[in-house]
């Protein structure tokens, strides 16, 4: 099995040459609306939060709108591009996830300011940083964003993880099972005793250190 910091250097990679689909298979729904060109201050934004030049901007978003002309990148498409990431895993939930916090204005597809927003952050450059899998994994599944996972919304982030990695439903027991692995998250990270894992306490690195556990689950898987 490739371990969860793997998976999501490939997602990364993945995301990054995501417009490499051929737009002759693309599929588009009739209650999704083109977009438009950006404006001026969509790419001043862009620059200020992802340090690239107007120039790379410009050239990255032809490129996408090259691949696909309507501007975006439908939840089909979205999901076949992680099919061919994960081609033996079980990527729904995952997936489900994952595009929920990309398509940030829920129209059901991922335009290009969307798709750009979450890629610097995967950026090759700083994917060595082990809290950006954490933040990222956090923010995915803080399903109604008030800032804290919920025992209800680590059972789904454990069961990405194992269907990501592959382990097979006859081993998820004892240990291994969904139940225990969220008491454990929670015995271990819940600082504070009220039954939920801050962000802060969810990326407390000296807590990752000094947990086997831990660490074998979201780095070795």
């Amino acid at each position: 099995m490739t371990s969860i910091t793997q998976n999501i250097l490939n997602l990364s990679f993945s995301l990054l040459s995501l417009h490499s689909f051929d737009t002759m298979g693309s599929r588009k729904s009739k209650h999704i609306s083109p977009v438009t060109n950006l404006t001026d201050q969509q790419v001043a934004k862009i620059c200020h939060e992802t340090n690239l030049t107007c120039t790379e901007v410009h050239r990255q978003y032809l490129d996408f709108r090259e691949q696909y002309p309507d501007g975006l990148i439908t939840r089909e498409q979205f999901y076949e591009c992680l099919n061919e990431v994960w081609p033996e895993s079980h990527i729904e939930k995952f997936a489900s996830h994952l595009f929920a916090i990309l398509d940030q204005d829920h129209n059901g597809a991922i335009d290009f300011i969307e798709f750009i927003s979450l890629t610097h952050k995967l950026d090759p450059n700083y994917i060595n940083d082990e809290n950006i899998y954490l933040a990222l994994l956090f923010d995915m599944f803080d399903r109604d964003h008030n800032g804290y996972l919920e025992k209800r919304e680590l059972k789904p982030l454990v069961e990405s993880i194992y269907d990501l990695a592959g382990l097979p439903e006859d081993e998820r027991h004892g240990m291994n099972s969904t139940h225990a692995q969220v008491k454990h998250l929670l015995n271990k990270l819940d600082k504070n005793g009220d039954k939920r894992l801050s962000k802060e306490e969810f990326l407390n690195e000296q807590t990752w250190a000094n947990d086997e556990r831990l660490g074998h689950f979201f780095f070795n898987y």
